[in-house]
């Protein structure tokens, strides 16, 4: 669950990702759960995947069309226990995944 605005997370602390298309999903998930090959295979981009934790550093987004609208997908870092509390990058994740109009998780 994601803090409530002003409980941390939402102050600007977000990877600088601008957003684009219709529609915003944020693919938030624990390390090593399949955000990085889902985002490749939807859309075509390229989101490094390798058999450890913390592959993804930042934000890599991507964009897939359905049924006539662009969908921006972002592949953020995983989130661990004390994110809230910027553990592993979690306040630049939280802050961003706030931005999206879905959160996929």
């Amino acid at each position: 669950a994601l803090p409530s605005p002003g409980a941390g997370g939402g102050k600007g602390e977000g990877f600088d990702v601008s957003k684009t298309g219709d529609a915003r999903v944020g693919l938030v998930g624990f390390p090593s759960v399949g955000k990085s090959t889902l985002l490749n295979k939807l859309t075509g981009t390229f989101s490094e995947v390798a058999s450890y934790e913390f592959t993804t550093l930042t934000c890599i987004p991507g964009v897939i069309r359905f049924n006539g609208a662009k969908i921006q997908l972002l592949d953020l870092p995983g989130i661990i226990e004390g994110a809230k509390d910027g553990k592993g990058r979690g306040r630049q994740v939280i802050s961003t995944a706030r931005t999206s109009d879905v959160i996929l998780i």
